[in-house]
């Protein structure tokens, strides 16, 4: 019954086309936006101090044991992160036996490369870079700042519009820190952040992922 089901072309149309839009149901429903329908407003000043997430406003010199994986290569070490002045930060990333691996200036959400090992110093490469630290330092740039309430998961969020691109720092209530960051342009997530573990008011733990390119960047708190 089986095989004869599998070699009937009637029948084995009917179940491709079952399959296939099975198939389209599943991919839509993975690139819904879950952020999309619920309520929100917009706040009269864009000023992104009203998001309680501590990392762009600590004046503490932050190291950051990193792993960092970009397709198939892998760079770990120790990544330091100062701030200079009001939006501008010094990022560097070096080996535990300190040779350098990468030395940036961020700048007004401007990443300057003061200095790049070969292998790293590609304009797609270092615009990712960009891309990441003013994700995680909350240096992007938007047009407007809405707060959401998502009553069911007991989570505050705060959305920043630029264009088509919309990025999500989310608060559990039972928390006083952002505990998720979503990167999302129209309905697909570009890159997610998870932040656990927090010490003195800085996450512990900081798991980054694009999800259309094949980068990863982990870090642990040293100090």
């Amino acid at each position: 019954m089986i095989y004869y089901a599998f070699h009937n072309p009637k029948i084995k149309n009917r179940y491709s086309l079952r399959i296939l839009v099975l198939i389209i149901l599943l991919f839509i429903a993975g690139c819904s936006n879950p952020y999309k329908k619920l309520t929100k407003v917009e706040n009269p000043e864009k000023d992104t101090r009203i998001i309680p997430y501590s990392l762009p406003l600590s004046d503490k010199t932050i190291i950051y044991k990193a792993d960092i994986t970009f397709y198939k290569n892998n760079f770990g070490g120790l990544l330091v992160i100062k701030k200079i002045e009001e939006k501008k930060f010094r990022i560097a990333l070096t080996t535990q036996f300190g040779l350098k691996i990468f030395d940036f200036e961020l700048n007004h959400g401007k990443l300057n490369v003061v200095f790049c090992i070969d292998q790293l110093n590609k304009e797609l490469i270092i615009k990712t870079f960009e891309e990441d630290f003013n994700l995680l330092l909350l240096q992007q740039d938007f047009e407007k700042i809405f707060k959401l309430k998502n009553t069911e998961l007991n989570q505050r969020i705060w959305q920043l519009n630029s264009g088509k691109t919309s990025t999500y720092y989310i608060q559990n209530n039972e928390s006083t820190s952002i505990d998720y960051i979503s990167k999302r342009k129209r309905n697909s997530e570009k890159i997610s952040v998870g932040l656990r573990n927090y010490k003195n008011d800085l996450p512990g733990e900081i798991n980054l992922q694009h999800h259309n390119i094949k980068l990863k960047m982990n870090l642990k708190l040293i100090q």
